[in-house]
């Protein structure tokens, strides 16, 4: 394109196999990740899914803030072994001091396919074979490839239509304390604060 400069993609490694990937439009990177993250879905029941979940994989919001609510208020139903969580590096004091504390953890340049780091991830979420996943985070590529081949059948986000089929479930809340409250519910979780 004539005058236009195009500036590589942060979602990949700077290495000379993903260098051509990295000058791709965004759609187009977009199908990759998703050819990518294999196109198909076991089917599920949903909201029975909730509560007969085994192991659940979740993606932490990138911030302490926004983070501390769902590991304050979930604090019941999720254990060491039946939870992983996928945070930023900058969430780790957080959790390592948490008892909920089973967490991978990405630096910002970890975070980009083919870097080793993130292959290590991909390989542990798929030793863990989540049975559900639930995404906090922000839409971000390489984060929603990981959640689509985590292999669970129920991935669900929050008003993600457009993320559709990397999360599979959209529920329609937009606060963080709704957002708590509709997972409470789904869960089963009477009272957090008991």
């Amino acid at each position: 394109i004539k005058g236009e400069i195009l500036k590589p993609s942060p979602l990949f490694a700077d290495t000379f196999r993903y260098f051509f990937m990295r000058f791709r439009k965004e759609e187009s990177i977009r199908k990759w990740f998703l050819k990518k993250a294999g196109e198909n879905s076991l089917a599920f029941s949903y909201p029975e899914s909730f509560k007969h979940f085994k192991k659940t994989l979740i993606f932490l919001p990138e911030t302490k803030e926004l983070a501390l609510p769902y590991l304050e208020n979930f604090k019941k139903c999720w254990s060491k072994e039946n939870v992983l969580f996928v945070a930023r590096d900058s969430l780790r004091e957080v959790l390592i001091h948490h008892p909920l504390a089973k967490a991978l953890f990405l630096t910002e340049k970890e975070f980009r396919f083919g870097e080793p780091a993130f292959e290590n991830i991909e390989k542990q979420i798929s030793e863990f074979n989540p049975d559900f996943c639930i995404y906090l985070a922000a839409p971000f590529l390489p984060a929603l490839y990981l959640a689509k081949r985590s292999s669970a059948p129920c991935r669900v986000g929050f008003q993600c239509e457009s993320l559709y089929p990397f999360l599979n479930i959209s529920l329609q809340v937009s606060s963080e304390p709704e957002k708590i409250s509709l997972l409470q519910k789904q869960y089963g979780v009477q009272n957090a604060n008991q």
